[in-house]
Formats: structure tokens, C-alpha cells, sequence
């Protein structure tokens, strides 16, 4: 399974955008949104979530039934009250079946030519002798080969930010262009946020999960 990605990038005041409008004649799936909040012993509040998750499949540019392309749009955010921290945002994507495929053809021909000329010696004389062994060899073959592999998870990361001592941290991802080749099954794709947290007394981590996208 290979993975491609496009995306151009712009600073926010609120945070970091990522993308840029595109026109797309596919209709948005929105999905829901997700929050969870952590509490350390210390008293440390740790919020982290997304919401505007949405997708709009396209048909692949090269038309190959094993191919998907999807373009994305994702807000993470995260805040810590008591501490600080950072958030990380990108996707899972995973493949049912990742294909191999090869076409190969092999030939050769060729003429083997043994020849050879003497003289024997009999009860009747000399007499010569002569002999010609002529054995063509033709070889052909066309082969084509698939394997099939059980499909992965991959990782992909898109973008990090500090959250803001006291405020909240976002990242913004519009119309992210993802492109996925060599998949024989169902493509899964799911947006994530982790957040870290840190103070003086206590370290914490949390994130939240997107529903999966089914392409």
C-alpha cells in the first residue's frame, strides 16, 4: 500500500492551518465529534478533542480500482489548566489487502550445432566417416504474479502545536488530499489527537479517536 499526501500550509492566529479551499464535486460526510478531559492527582486539567471531521471521496486520477483518494477536514484542539503541554494530530489509515503486482515475459531460442568429421579404420580399409547433430532448443515463458499481503496500519502524521499557557491550542486541517495505491479491500481512515501535558508535579497524556471513515 502506498500513501500520498498534499497539503499546503498557512499560520492562523488561533492556531495552525493546514490546506487550502478546494472545490470538490463529492458530497461531505460529516462525523462526529470527540472530547475527553484528564484530571492528574495534582489538580492538572487535561483537555484534548476534535470536531469538523468530515471526508469527500473523488474518483482516483488514475482510475485504478486499487486506488482511493479523499480529501479531509479535521479540527484538533487541546488545553491544560495547571500545566503545559502540546497537541498532535494526523490520521490512521489502513489497507484490508495490500497487492504486489508483476508482468513478466521470458524468452530465448537459440541453435545447438554439433558437427564433426574423421576417419575409421575397418577390416575392409579406411574408410571416413561423418556425422552432423543438429538439436534447435526453444524456451518461452509468461508469467504474472500477485501476492497478496495482509494489510497495515499507517501512521500518518500531520502537524504539532504548543498549547498557549492558559488558552487553547488548535489545529486546522481543510481539504487534506489523501491518495492511497496498491489497495485490494477496504481503505479505513481515522482522524486522532494525542495531547502531552506537563508540571512541575505531574505528566499526563490523552487523546481521542475519530469514527472510522470506510472507503
Amino acid at each position: 500500500m502506498m500513501i500520498k499526501t498534499a497539503f499546503t500550509a498557512a499560520a492562523t492566529a488561533a492556531g495552525l492551518l493546514l490546506g487550502g479551499p478546494m472545490a470538490s464535486t463529492a458530497q461531505a460526510g460529516a462525523m462526529a465529534p470527540h472530547e475527553k478531559t484528564t484530571v492528574a492527582p495534582n489538580g492538572m486539567s487535561v483537555t484534548v478533542g476534535h470536531q469538523d471531521n468530515a471526508f469527500r471521496p473523488v474518483a482516483p486520477l488514475n482510475g485504478m480500482p486499487t486506488s482511493r483518494e479523499v480529501y479531509l477536514d479535521n479540527t484538533s484542539y487541546g488545553r491544560v489548566a495547571g500545566g503545559t503541554g502540546t497537541i498532535r494530530t494526523g490520521y490512521f489509515v489502513a489497507c484490508a489487502v495490500d497487492l504486489d503486482v508483476s508482468f513478466t515475459i521470458e524468452g530465448s531460442a537459440g541453435i545447438d550445432i554439433g558437427a564433426s568429421v574423421g576417419v575409421g579404420v575397418g577390416s575392409l580399409g579406411v574408410t571416413p566417416t561423418a556425422s552432423a547433430d543438429i538439436s534447435p532448443t526453444i524456451g518461452g515463458s509468461i508469467g504474472f504474479d500477485l501476492s497478496i499481503a495482509p494489510g497495515k496500519i499507517k501512521d500518518i502524521s500531520l502537524a504539532e502545536k504548543q498549547i498557549p499557557a492558559g488558552g487553547t491550542g488548535y489545529v486546522v486541517s481543510s481539504d487534506y488530499r489523501l491518495t492511497v495505491e496498491g489497495c485490494g479491500g477496504p481503505l479505513t481512515v481515522q482522524a486522532y489527537t494525542i495531547i502531552e501535558a506537563t508540571s512541575p508535579e505531574a505528566d499526563a497524556a490523552s487523546w481521542v479517536i475519530g469514527d472510522p471513515i470506510n472507503l
